[in-house]
């Protein structure tokens, strides 16, 4: 998105200038009337808006496929965007002065990306994507392998360890920018992974992370299709980014076909930013084992989440990637049937519902810490209730945990996270969920070496305990490797 958007730019910025430079010889050879000088200032307020609006997009559309990127496993936010220069006016005469190229890196990745031509004048195809290689080693078995949620109950006499070395948290990424219309950006985002279709089943295949369209700009997004939760969309930065501590007291990131709207309000002390969804009421990439299948009641589930940020995530000014400071609620209702494949029972409707609140804030230009807190009602839809929707007896499992992270950043290129959460579940009327709780403890070191690659290594605690009194933990080191292109 990098090479349109910023060719785009320096073609506006060209025009401006070709266009004032015209109008300011004509001013040597006749001097003008009051009348021209203020219609000409207009003109130029005028433009300057417009290239400031263009500019806060670019870096609105930089943060959203950097989040996606976390959200999707990749170890390290994309290269920020390379701005256009922005021409600045004297507010006493109608002079352009001189923009000032921002400097720019030597490296290969700084350079504009390669635009692929599509069928219509005017669209952008970038692609890219990650080549991620990770290995880890635990203590005790857990669910899956390569990027573990859950620990299973020890079987006596059986060693536990294992070793899994796998390729599936690589992605593969087209973005696609469009014309304007009606003061809108049009654009859309693939991204995929080497996951099968379902996380849990451990296998290789393609798992499509998002797929969507949208119309954006500076005060309004909307899209459709395949994206991540509106409610609770905060993720602790991990190695281990596919599991996330899903299950773990981190709800919402999971992905489900939306329509979505969003309206971002900038004021004196900040930016408001509101968000609402219509959602499929059924995720795909986790499913749990089960004799029982679920299925939609014909309408869709609700999402709506507010927040308030003050202060921008500017690496200039501070090395960690978090606003001063932030704060947002979010909530999300809806219901689901379920029936017995061999028709053991009959079918039945199950209300969801769940609210969280989620924060962050950073501490002089090298600390950092966000989290998440949230309570819900046969929530596993959003990665809640340790995948519980409801138990043997029909009863609905309620939920409730949360996440907290600190960071700290030594260096732009050297960052360690540490962070702990849990998820605990319950049941009224006697039934007992077959998972009660689950938590998880990471400590982590990032290294960038260059801004194409990331080596991570982390150390991860588990615990799971199981309906019965029975329980199991095991410590876990993953070591990875990535390469993005």
């Amino acid at each position: 998105m990098r090479g349109p958007a910023a060719v785009a730019m320096r073609a506006t910025v060209a025009t401006v200038a070709l266009a004032l430079g015209g109008a300011a010889s004509s001013a040597m050879a006749e001097p003008p009337t009051a009348a021209e000088v203020a219609a000409l200032r207009a003109k130029l307020a005028a433009q300057q808006e417009l290239l400031e609006a263009q500019l806060r997009q670019l870096r609105e559309q930089q943060a959203q496929i950097e989040a996606l990127e976390r959200r999707l496993g990749a170890g390290a936010p994309a290269p920020a965007a390379t701005a256009a220069p922005v021409a600045t006016v004297d507010p006493v005469a109608p002079t352009v002065v001189a923009a000032v190229e921002p400097p720019v890196a030597a490296d290969a990745s700084a350079l504009p990306p390669p635009v692929v031509t599509g069928r219509y004048d005017g669209v952008g195809v970038i692609i890219g994507g990650s080549l991620r290689t990770t290995v880890n080693t635990t203590g005790a078995r857990m669910l899956p392998d390569a990027a573990p949620f859950l620990v299973l109950p020890s079987v006596p006499g059986v060693r536990e360890g294992t070793t899994k070395i796998d390729a599936r948290l690589s992605t593969l990424l087209v973005a696609i920018r469009g014309r304007e219309l009606g003061g809108f950006q049009l654009g859309g985002v693939i991204q995929a992974q080497l996951f099968d279709g379902d996380l849990l089943s451990g296998k290789y295949g393609v798992y499509p992370g998002v797929a969507y369209v949208e119309a954006a700009n500076d005060r309004w997004r909307l899209a459709a299709g395949l994206q991540p939760d509106v409610f609770s969309p905060k993720i602790p930065r991990m190695v281990d980014s596919m599991s996330g501590m899903a299950g773990s007291g981190n709800p919402g990131n999971s992905m489900k076909p939306q329509l979505r709207v969003e309206r971002f309000v900038r004021t004196d002390g900040g930016k408001w930013t509101l968000q609402g969804a219509l959602a499929d009421a059924q995720p795909s990439n986790i499913q749990p084992p089960s004799l029982a299948s679920t299925e939609n009641t014909g309408q869709p589930n609700y999402e709506a989440r507010v927040a308030f940020a003050r202060g921008v995530a500017d690496t200039a000014v501070s090395l960690v990637p978090y606003p001063e400071w932030e704060i947002g609620v979010s909530g999300a209702t809806g219901s689901f049937r379920t029936f017995s494949i061999s028709n053991a029972f009959p079918a039945y409707d199950t209300d969801l519902s769940g609210v969280a609140i989620e924060g962050a804030v950073r501490v002089g230009q090298r600390f950092g810490l966000q989290g998440e807190l949230y309570r819900g009602r046969a929530f596993a839809p959003y990665l809640a209730g340790i995948f519980q929707t409801v138990t043997a007896d029909r009863v609905p499992v309620r939920s409730e945990g949360g996440w907290a992270e600190v960071a700290w950043w030594w260096r732009p290129t050297l960052h360690t996270h540490f962070g702990y959460g849990r998820d605990r579940a319950w049941a009224t009327g006697g039934a007992q969920p077959g998972v009660r709780s689950n938590e998880t403890a990471f400590a982590n070191l990032f290294w960038d070496p260059s801004p194409m690659t990331t080596l991570g290594l982390e150390a991860t605690w588990r615990r799971t305990a199981y309906e019965g009194d029975i329980d199991n933990d095991g410590l876990a080191l993953m070591l990875s490797s990535e390469l993005r292109f």
